[in-house]
């Protein structure tokens, strides 16, 4: 009979926890109120706002050039497409002092429809005219020959109608695994308006575009291995002095520092990657799946990072946090 009823107690637990679509996770990940230390096992001075980005499914985000304050995200194949909520989109959202803020009329997000269907993007990059390039480079069953990424005009948050596509860039990998037509990927940035993109493994790899081409694909060219054995990168971004490099997974921020700024291109980038990370923050602690942070990305002309879950949190780490 004890055995019958903790075999019903354990069933009881497992049907309590299972839950569907975008619901709310039952992991809190703010930080306790009175503590002096981070919560559910993130580093001191990590910030977080539960359920900021009511969209859900952020997989990047990137700062705007052209207005401050506002960062654009995007969804990856995850996020629902829901009234007001549509998947393929960019959507606008402002931070202040670290703070959610209210963007264009008001509200807390403004959904910009992408001009053309995007699979699965998973991160979003700014060129040095403001440009956003999405990145629809996801592959998780490697089966993939459409990976690509978009280049739009930047829009305005407070205009209507969709984003204007100036250019698609196809590829493909020089090295895929055995059987697959691809790698995936979930990273990327740009350097000197070139894109890089990091393959999702456990040996993160550097790829960049050795050129751009409109009307064809091109096949990437291998970096090299980022140092530091760092792996399963789901974000990426470039500080806007080109200093820094952050990559992050759905728990750790790594920061990579660059020892001489002044170079250019793919030799900046081959200094970046050379050193482990200079700093290393923790987001959550071990185990902790309902974190799941994607996005990465600088503020315009600040060191200071922000970072969005999938689960709607939205996380602010300044500087001063991992300067130490």
């Amino acid at each position: 009979m004890r055995a019958r009823l903790r075999w019903l107690a354990v069933l009881l637990l497992a049907l309590a926890g299972c839950g569907g679509g975008e619901a709310p996770p039952t992991t809190p990940t703010s930080p306790p109120t009175g503590g002096s230390g981070g919560g559910g096992g993130r580093d001191s001075g990590v910030e977080v706002q539960r359920e900021a980005f009511p969209a859900g499914g952020g997989s990047g985000i990137v700062a705007s050039m052209r207005y401050p304050g506002v960062l654009w995200a995007i969804r990856d194949r995850g996020g629902q497409d829901r009234p007001g909520r549509p998947q393929n989109s960019l959507y606008a959202y402002k931070v202040t002092d670290g703070q959610v803020a209210k963007v264009a009329g008001g509200a807390a997000f403004k959904a910009v429809p992408m001009p053309v269907p995007a699979r699965d993007s998973e991160d979003i990059g700014r060129d040095s005219q403001g440009n956003l390039w999405i990145a629809d480079i996801g592959n998780n069953e490697c089966d993939r020959t459409d990976t690509a990424l978009l280049k739009v005009r930047e829009p305005d948050p407070a205009a209507s109608g969709p984003a204007k596509l100036l250019a698609t860039y196809r590829y493909r990998f020089p090295d895929p695994p055995s059987g697959c037509a691809g790698r995936n990927a979930e990273a990327m940035f740009l350097v000197d308006d070139v894109p890089y993109l990091i393959d999702k493994a456990e040996e993160s790899t550097l790829y960049r575009f050795p050129s751009l081409d409109p009307d064809a694909a091109v096949t990437l060219e291998k970096v090299g291995v980022l140092a530091g054995q760092v792996a399963n990168l789901s974000g990426a971004d470039l500080s806007t002095d080109r200093r820094r490099l952050a990559v992050n997974t759905h728990t750790v921020l790594s920061i990579y520092q660059a020892a001489d700024p002044s170079l250019d291109g793919p030799a900046l980038v081959a200094d970046l990657i050379s050193r482990p990370p200079a700093w290393t923050v923790q987001l959550a602690g071990p185990g902790a799946g309902a974190a799941n942070v994607e996005g990465v990305a600088f503020g315009y002309d600040s060191l200071d990072l922000h970072l969005l879950a999938e689960n709607r949190d939205v996380y602010f780490v300044p500087a001063s946090a991992y300067e130490r």
